[in-house]
Formats: structure tokens, C-alpha cells, sequence
């Protein structure tokens, strides 16, 4: 089953059972990411000095990666990234991207209550096949001596980013993917985007008195 990176990356974001292993707004960022991962990789869009620049307008015929690619060629000069990855913000896309697998039969539509107030959507698992091939790539691309291509190194470096590799394979060597994710142009912004927005983050608690010495 082909997947966008996008769907791969909300694959790993959840368990089996369809329960997030991240901040749900983190998973939106992320998956965003994802989708300029998937543009870069069919050769419609690159990342140079900063910016977001549009390639090849041409549909490419998905109707996750369409609309943002259309976005994209509607602008006059190519948007820095810092600007353009906060535009493209939308947790539709966490709504969006389960439909597609579920039409495809990866994951399963549910209707939780708990509570006996509280009513949430979950997606777990229907069939396993694309989750365990999904980490069977991942961990085979962190084993020493291995070269990841591109679309590996995507999906390794914007899971690194958004802390799945250590929550989804805790087995995996961190360090490698460290490493590799330090190869990828994306998944370095986005590593360092977050990290400025932890560390702005726990700085806004501190300022509040939120945080003990």
C-alpha cells in the first residue's frame, strides 16, 4: 500500500488501537511538514535559502497534495518557510488523512464514550500490514551502514522531529536518527521550529510563576 508521508507519519503517531502518542497540535504541525515532504519528493516544490519555491505547478492528481501545491503557485515570490509551514495549519488534515486510510482499509472508524459524557473519534487498526511494514523500513534505515533514500530520509528526519521515533520504536537508535534527520533540509527546520516553540513555551510558564525553582 503507498502512502503519503503524511499518512505514514500519522501511522506512527498512533498505536494500534488508535491512541495518539503525541500532543494532538504537534501531530497537525507534523503532518503539515508532511505534506511539503511529499511536494519536494515528487519534484513540485523546493526548499533553497530558506524558501518554498514552486518547481513544476502541473496537478499531480491527490486531493491532500493538490490544494497545497496550488496554494504555493498562486504566490508571486517563494514564501520563506517560517512563513508558509504556519499557513498550511489545519487539524482537518488529522480528519482528513484517517478517512483516506480507512477507505483503504488500514485503520477502522469508532465512536468512543467515556465518561458517559464524552464522545471522541478513534481509528485503530484494521489491518497491521502497512503499520509493521512501516516500521520494518524505519528501523532498517537506522541500522548502521545503511543509505536511506530521499523519501526515507523524509520520513525518518520529520518523525525524529516530532518525537515519534523514541514513542512509536522505542528500540530504534535515536542517535542514528539523529544523525540522519540532520541530512534532511525539512526535517531540520521543523526539529528546530519546534524546539524554539518549547523553549518559548516554558518560557511563557516561567514568566507566570508556572514553574517552581
Amino acid at each position: 500500500m503507498d502512502l503519503l508521508i503524511a499518512e505514514e507519519l500519522l501511522l506512527l503517531a498512533h498505536t494500534p488501537k488508535g491512541k495518539p502518542l503525541v500532543n494532538l497540535e504537534l501531530l497537525d504541525w507534523t503532518l503539515s511538514a508532511g505534506v511539503l515532504a511529499d511536494l519536494m519528493l515528487l519534484g513540485r516544490i523546493e526548499l533553497r535559502d530558506g524558501r518554498i519555491g514552486v518547481t513544476d505547478p502541473a496537478p499531480i492528481g491527490d486531493a491532500e497534495l493538490d490544494p497545497a501545491l496550488d496554494r504555493l503557485s498562486m504566490r508571486e515570490q517563494a514564501p520563506p518557510f517560517e512563513d508558509w509551514w504556519p499557513a498550511m495549519y489545519t487539524p482537518e488534515r488529522r480528519a482528513r488523512l484517517p478517512a483516506r486510510l480507512a477507505e483503504r482499509g488500514a485503520i477502522t472508524r469508532e465512536t468512543r464514550t467515556y465518561l458517559k459524557l464524552f464522545k471522541e473519534e478513534v481509528y485503530p487498526e484494521a489491518d497491521p500490514a502497512p503499520r509493521a511494514s512501516l516500521h520494518r523500513r524505519v528501523l532498517a534505515a537506522l541500522e548502521p551502514g545503511g543509505e536511506p533514500d530521499p523519501r526515507t530520509l523524509a520520513r525518518v528526519s520529520l518523525a525524529h522531529a516530532a518525537g515519534l521515533i523514541a514513542k512509536a520504536l522505542p528500540k530504534a537508535d535515536r542517535r542514528r536518527a539523529a544523525e540522519l534527520a540532520g541530512r534532511d533540509r525539512l526535517g531540520s527546520l521543523v526539529a528546530a521550529a519546534f524546539k524554539q516553540a518549547a523553549g518559548e513555551s516554558v518560557g511563557r510558564m516561567v514568566a507566570r510563576g508556572g514553574l517552581a525553582d
